[in-house]
Order: C-alpha cells, then structure tokens, then sequence
C-alpha cells in the first residue's frame, strides 16, 4: 500500500508556505536559491500532493535554517 503524502489547503496551510518559502528566498545564501526555487516549483507542480519523504525534509530543513541563532541556543 503506497503512503500519499500531502499538505493541505485547508485554513490555507499550503499558501502560507509557499509564501514562507518565498519569504526565505530573500534571507537565503546564493548557493541555497536553487534548491529553495526547485522545492518551491515541486510543490507548486503538484498542488502539495503526492510530497515525497524527501521533500519533507527538505522543507523541515528549510525552514530550521531560517531559525534564529538565539532560539537555536536555547534548548
């Protein structure tokens, strides 16, 4: 049995990070945009259906990068 995984839309999850992506597209390093825009484009793709494990990740790392020094130090 395949695992479909997906954001939803409901109360607008998926808008609010495609436009969190967007918004660490601004903050982020030239080597990282690539990637940023190619995860962004993928989720757009695909209506945040059928995300991949990978993808997952990938946005968990995203968006953790973007974590401010002083929280990161706080745990």
């Amino acid at each position: 049995m395949d695992t479909t995984y997906y954001i939803t839309n409901k109360n607008n999850q998926l808008l609010e990070l495609l436009n969190t992506i967007d918004h660490c597209l601004t903050d982020a390093r030239l080597e990282e945009v690539d990637s940023i825009i190619k995860l962004k484009e993928e989720l757009l793709a695909n209506d945040g259906i059928h995300i991949t494990p990978e993808q997952i990740n990938n946005i968990i790392s995203l968006l953790l990068s973007f974590v401010p020094d002083t929280v990161r130090e706080v745990g």
